[in-house]
């Protein structure tokens, strides 16, 4: 079932109930109003004979029995019985009762309770004691209601038949309302089956109105340009990737290919091997960098606390066991506590975030030196990576952090232009900031700040 019907018939059901409700109220009222009527009728009529027996002298029982046959104001089918004092019956007009056995001791309780009641479908009788000066007399008089009961059937049947067509009518116009206000949905709908990976930069029409379905409409067009991005994202990586690994593999398979080529002495096949390992050697990090970038991607990364000092001395002798002419030198400055040097973060990750600055600063400087500074201030901790190196021309500075982008100045120096996309992205994940300080010729400066890690306890 779809929500245009679910909705209509919602409604009709809500608008049934309260429509149902107040018709079963105005004909119950309507009926309580038409007894109510109708008895007063009767005690009037009762009260009148009796007070026409006890106040007229003259009127025996053959005369009012006359005045009474052609009464204007007698019921239809009228049963009339007056009794005295002493439960004697004074004078009986009309029908038979029939609802009620008349006996002594029913009129003493009528005269203690005031009035009795009895109704059925066909009559209605009321009994009451007639209190006067004179004496106190017992009227019990009956009859039938026709009109009134015609009247309420009437208005019965009218209310049911309007129900019953309204609840129609409720349904059409309803889904009318219901197709109408849900046609932008509708529309949406359409919009998001037309849109295809292939064609991720197609959006939907969020329209003029600022409904929840004009916000959902607009949620899904940035949900699709997020899309967009990483499948394009993806696709550069892909192909980035792809190409930075054919590149080593080639070198490799050329390399032994001229090896190959005919016999050479001991020293050659030395050296050839010796650049087809450095090749691999090259492969493989950067196969580790591509995992590492992957990793940065996931959502099960975990957090802890982490102090930086050690993941620093534990980056330095990475870096100093890949290439034994490498040096860097670490300053640690303005540091009370260790609980001064910690940040809340994953130690792989930051490990390998500053592997990579080290690594950069080492290759990029002529002395192959790395200056490394932690240093703290107020609620932040500050990582500072230097060298003395080629430096970063400054229209380079905001494209350095991108995938596989490398300054216009490294183009004699080995790399893939990952390290730094990937420090960025680390840096990013553990909520810093980090900007690059440099100018041509006179090295660069990396500097990177994090919020010092509180415990909540």
């Amino acid at each position: 079932m779809n929500i245009r019907t679910r909705l209509a018939l919602q409604f009709l059901v809500l608008v049934s109930l309260i429509v149902g409700v107040a018709f079963v109220v105005v004909y119950t009222r309507a009926a309580e109003f038409r007894t109510e009527e109708f008895h007063d009728r009767m005690r009037s009529r009762g009260e009148s004979t009796a007070n026409l027996l006890l106040d007229v002298a003259e009127v025996d029982d053959r005369l009012l029995r006359k005045i009474e046959q052609n009464s204007p104001v007698r019921l239809i089918n009228e049963g009339l019985s007056i009794y005295d004092d002493h439960n004697a019956l004074l004078i009986h007009l009309g029908e038979d009762h029939a609802l009620l056995r008349i006996t002594p001791a029913l009129l003493d309780s009528i005269r203690q309770q005031g009035e009795l009641e009895r109704i059925t479908t066909e009559r209605e009788l009321l009994a009451f004691h007639v209190r006067s000066p004179k004496s106190g007399f017992v009227a019990v008089i009956s009859g039938q209601d026709l009109y009134g009961r015609r009247k309420l059937q009437d208005q019965a049947r009218v209310m049911l038949v309007t129900f019953l067509v309204g609840l129609v009518l409720i349904f059409f116009i309803s889904r009318t309302f219901a197709r109408r206000a849900l046609s932008p949905l509708q529309r949406l709908i359409l919009d998001l089956r037309s849109i295809t990976a292939s064609d991720l930069s197609r959006r939907t029409d969020p329209g003029t109105g600022t409904d929840e379905i004009a916000q959902v409409a607009a949620s899904f067009n940035d949900l699709l340009g997020r899309l967009e991005a990483a499948f394009g994202t993806q696709k550069n990586f892909i192909a980035n990737a792809s190409h930075e690994m054919r590149t080593p593999l080639t070198a490799i398979s050329g390399q032994l290919e001229v090896l190959l080529l005919k016999e050479r002495s001991g020293e050659d096949y030395r050296n050839a091997l010796k650049s087809v390992v450095e090749d691999m050697h090259a492969l493989n990090r950067l196969n580790d960098r591509l995992l590492m970038m992957a990793q940065t991607d996931a959502a099960s990364i975990t957090f802890a606390p982490v102090r930086l000092d050690e993941l620093i001395w534990a980056a330095r002798t990475e870096v100093l066991r890949t290439k034994t002419f490498n040096q860097v030198i670490v300053t640690i400055e303005g540091f009370e506590e260790a609980s001064d040097l910690t940040v809340n973060g994953n130690e792989v990750l930051l490990r390998c975030m500053i592997v990579n600055l080290m690594e950069n600063a080492c290759k990029y400087s002529g002395d192959h030196q790395a200056l490394v500074t932690l240093r703290g201030k107020g609620e932040r901790v500050t990582l500072d990576v230097e060298d003395r190196g080629i430096g970063i021309d400054p229209v380079d500075h905001h494209r350095i952090f991108e995938q596989f982008f490398r300054a216009r100045n490294s183009a004699g120096t080995k790399g893939h232009g990952i390290g730094l996309s990937l420090v960025k992205r680390i840096v990013e994940l553990h909520g810093g900031v980090i900007h690059v300080e440099s100018k041509r010729g006179e090295g660069a400066r990396f500097v990177i700040t994090f919020r010092k890690f509180v415990d909540a306890e």
